[in-house]
């Protein structure tokens, strides 16, 4: 083979291995608002299912989109709370559609379990009924 044979084809395998390594990097988010719920609970489920085991739940729920049925029991500047054991984050928009003490479904992803405040955590909250 000759010389200038060799630096073709290692010019191609870098370039082609750059243009992979790119797209592997900057994918695309996840939009969680358009996918489709992977579970749908009742927010008293969902607590009670991960005070019955922690690392059980963790695994089955972890950066799963879910779909939530609870009542509003706080709302934060940039948090609400459903039956006082899963905080929801969302943006400032769909925050000040939250009332409290009200009934809401929503959907979001699950983010992990604070063992030390003792509450699930989502975030990327979309609202499905007000």
């Amino acid at each position: 083979m000759t010389k200038r044979k060799f630096f073709y084809l290692v010019s191609i395998l870098i370039l082609l291995s750059g243009f992979i390594g790119y797209n592997y990097i900057y994918q695309d988010h996840r939009d969680i608002a358009k996918e489709n719920a992977q579970f749908r609970k009742k927010a008293k489920e969902l607590i009670e299912e991960y005070q019955h085991n922690i690392q059980a739940a963790t695994s089955k729920y972890l950066d799963k989109t879910i779909e939530i049925e609870g009542g509003v029991t706080a709302i934060d500047t940039d948090n609400f709370t459903l039956n006082n054991g899963i905080v929801c984050y969302t943006d400032s928009l769909t925050m000040r559609k939250i009332k409290l003490a009200t009934g809401i479904k929503v959907k979001g992803r699950s983010i992990g379990y604070d063992e030390l405040l003792e509450y699930i955590k989502f975030d990327q909250i979309t609202i499905i009924n007000n």
